[in-house]
């Protein structure tokens, strides 16, 4: 039982401890800001490269290019983004987040089988 024990806390218990220190709400918050800053960092990486993969174009239209439009298009495929991929990690966090609290319940109630089965061992000496 030490050995399974020890063999999880190992692989699984890792992330299963760092989970245990947050609230449900905290931790998916945290993951949701994370994922906003990424998806952030993303979209900036995916505008530079789209600029600079139409700059010849660009550069030929620059006076007859329609600015506000082009802005408001770009903010809404941000916003867009930023919302699919908020929800995604909050749906993801959350389901790990209940997936590591049912792991720890086992954990913990190995914890105090093999308690019990200590103590028995000691009562019986």
């Amino acid at each position: 039982m030490m050995t399974k024990m020890a063999i999880y806390e190992k692989n699984q218990g890792r992330q299963m401890l760092k989970n245990a220190r947050y609230y449900k709400g905290d931790y998916i918050a945290l993951s949701v800001l994370k994922s906003t800053i990424a998806t952030t960092f993303a979209y900036i990486i995916v505008f530079l490269m789209y600029i600079l993969c139409d700059v010849e174009k660009l550069v030929a239209d620059i006076n007859s290019l329609d600015y506000a439009a082009m802005g408001k298009k770009m903010a809404l495929y941000y916003v867009i983004m930023l919302v699919v991929f908020a929800v995604i990690s909050g749906a993801v966090s959350a389901y790990k987040y209940d997936h590591s609290r049912s792991g720890m319940k086992k954990y913990f109630s190995r914890l105090n089988k093999l308690e019990r089965f200590y103590n028995g061992q000691k009562n019986r000496k």
